[in-house]
């Protein structure tokens, strides 16, 4: 035991060492530098890690006055900053499709597995998607590519269900409000 001792004290190697401008404590048993060793930061790291910083708040701060989650996950944070009301409303965005030869547009998922894109990249833009209906075509469009067994979808229909809320839980059937339609080509 003894002899095994010995030998890890004296193989220390040399790139082990620490600079000897350094204070570093000493493992008696191995002659190592312990992890109490630091080299202080220079100028260069310091200055990356300041700039690194500041971006991350410049970009929050932009995200918060244009109200904009395009800067995610450094984007606007009004999600986070009122309370809802338990007797409000509850709005969801949906998606709907006329299908050939059926009575009622069928609801689609909205996810990247159904439609290629999620509902809150739809959401954040509904504005912009309720202005110009042609852009429901490019979901027309992955639909047909995700799905090639499926039908073609004939009308796509962006809606919105509204469920009204008592005291948090939800309250009779929800209504629904088509927002924007579109024929697809």
């Amino acid at each position: 035991m003894e002899e095994k001792k010995r030998r890890l004290l004296t193989s220390t190697r040399p790139s082990a060492m620490v600079d000897s401008d350094l204070t570093a404590e000493v493992d008696p048993t191995t002659g190592r530098p312990t992890a109490s060793a630091k080299e202080p930061l220079s100028g260069w790291s310091i200055g990356w890690r300041l700039g690194a910083t500041l971006v991350a708040l410049v970009i929050l701060t932009c995200g918060q006055f244009l109200n904009t989650n395009d800067f995610f996950p450094l984007g606007s944070l009004t999600q986070y900053a009122t309370a809802k009301d338990l007797n409000g409303t509850v709005n969801s965005t949906c998606l709907e499709a006329q299908f050939p030869g059926e009575d009622e547009p069928r609801r689609l998922g909205f996810n990247a597995a159904t439609v290629g894109i999620e509902r809150g990249d739809i959401e954040s833009q509904l504005d912009r998607v309720v202005s110009h209906p042609e852009l429901l075509q490019t979901l027309a469009d992955s639909y047909e590519r995700l799905h090639p067994d499926d039908p073609k979808p004939e009308e796509m229909i962006l809606c919105r269900t509204v469920t009204q809320l008592e005291n948090g839980h939800s309250v009779g059937e929800p209504t629904k409000k088509i927002l924007a339609t579109w024929e697809v080509k």
